[in-house]
């Protein structure tokens, strides 16, 4: 379990940066000057110059994308309910959101965090949706194969 752990967090680490990436990219193009947005100048002024707040950005959005592929492991706990396991990686996923965006990206009011959270919850409940409704398809195109399978076998 460990080495899996190690392995999806590596993986996690290198999909975070790559999405945080991507959003830098779309920010960008949303912009009219045409330049590119390498980070919010909020986490510009906690460094001393641009490439360490290029590496902290980097390393930031790579934690977050570990800690969203660790925490999956959860999912694989058979003996927890689906309730426990969304409610669990819920918990550590949004323990590490919320605050890293808080404390890098968003500014510091009350209002700030809880746009983050509202928003973080949201997206958590739509993905999660949208994932159960596949399963869901799954499930009903694998129990109409066992009913195929088990109607030949008593013909037979």
């Amino acid at each position: 379990m460990i080495k899996k752990a190690g392995i999806r967090a590596a993986h996690g680490f290198a999909y975070g940066v790559l999405a945080g990436q991507i959003v830098m990219i779309l920010i960008s193009l949303s912009l009219e000057d045409g330049k590119f947005f390498q980070f919010v100048p909020k986490l510009r002024a906690l460094f001393n110059n641009e490439i360490e707040a290029v590496i902290a950005q980097t390393v930031l959005t790579g934690i977050i994308g570990t800690v969203f592929a660790a925490a999956s492991l959860v999912f694989e706990i058979e003996k927890w309910s689906i309730l426990k396991q969304c409610v669990i990686h819920f918990l550590i996923t949004a323990a590490f959101w919320v605050p890293i965006a808080y404390l890098f990206w968003l500014p510091q009011n009350i209002q700030s965090i809880i746009i983050c959270f509202a928003g973080f919850l949201v997206t958590y409940v739509i993905n999660w949706l949208i994932q159960y409704f596949i399963s869901r398809n799954d499930v009903k195109k694998i129990n109409a194969k066992i009913g195929f399978i088990n109607k030949q076998n008593k013909h037979d």
